[in-house]
């Protein structure tokens, strides 16, 4: 008999690189995460799963790469995490990704895992509506290139709740939102997260992701299939 079992997931990378947060904005409730693979004074994780998502937060190191060159292709992928902490643009983060995949000869593509995380957990609330509103006219660059300006005191007497933005959403998201919200000021909340969602990145990885794990599943029954023996003596001789 068939086993039928489903592929086995790993996520893995460096420590700090985001491998649960990828594995919740993915809801990959039954992947396994591996310790860090720079833990000091610890061997490389085994990686032997029937897929392996790679979890890479912008720069390539000595040690992602002597990894990534022992991962074979077809059963990787290579999640560049952090994509909002690469250059200024998203298209920055997306010639990056096709840059390391080039370099690895892996699939990589870009995403923003925190913000996608939220998205798929929270809502934008009304507070937050009434505090992205209240600063979608600001016109000066310098009030979204650090957190910390975006949270400054003589800003405004909002500072909490633009903290909270932060918190909840992150420097990226907010600004999405506020571009967004800038070209259409009657955007209900529901099609904000649903563009904050997008934005994240995360739906190109799931269509890989779930393409390759169609054909892992296909490899395991056909593997199976050739290993059930021949029944002898059911036929007619």
């Amino acid at each position: 008999m068939l086993s039928g079992r489903p592929p086995r997931i790993q996520i893995t990378g460096r420590a700090r690189a985001g491998k649960s947060t990828v594995r919740n904005a993915l809801s990959l409730l039954t992947a396994e995460e591996t310790a860090p693979l720079d833990a000091p004074d610890r061997p490389d994780p085994v990686l032997d799963a029937d897929l392996i998502l790679y979890v890479l937060p912008g720069t390539l190191t000595s040690a992602d790469r002597r990894v990534l060159e022992r991962m074979p292709p077809d059963r990787t992928l290579v999640v560049l995490n952090k994509a909002d902490a690469i250059g200024t643009r998203w298209s920055d983060a997306a010639r990056a990704a096709d840059r390391l995949a080039g370099t690895l000869g892996i699939q990589t593509l870009p995403a923003v895992a925190s913000l996608a995380a939220h998205t798929r957990t929270g809502i934008v609330s009304d507070a937050d509506l009434r505090t992205l509103h209240r600063h979608r006219a600001r016109s000066d660059p310098a009030f979204l290139l650090t957190e910390d300006l975006f949270a400054d005191p003589a800003v405004a007497e909002d500072t909490p709740a633009r903290a909270a933005l932060l918190e909840r959403w992150g420097r990226y998201g907010v600004a999405c939102a506020l571009t967004a919200l800038r070209h259409d000021p009657a955007l209900p909340s529901r099609s904000l997260l649903q563009m904050l969602h997008s934005a994240s990145g995360i739906d190109p990885i799931y269509r890989a992701l779930h393409e390759r794990y169609q054909w892992a599943a296909a490899a395991i029954a056909a593997e199976e299939l050739a290993i059930v023996p021949t029944r002898s003596g059911s036929g007619d001789e």
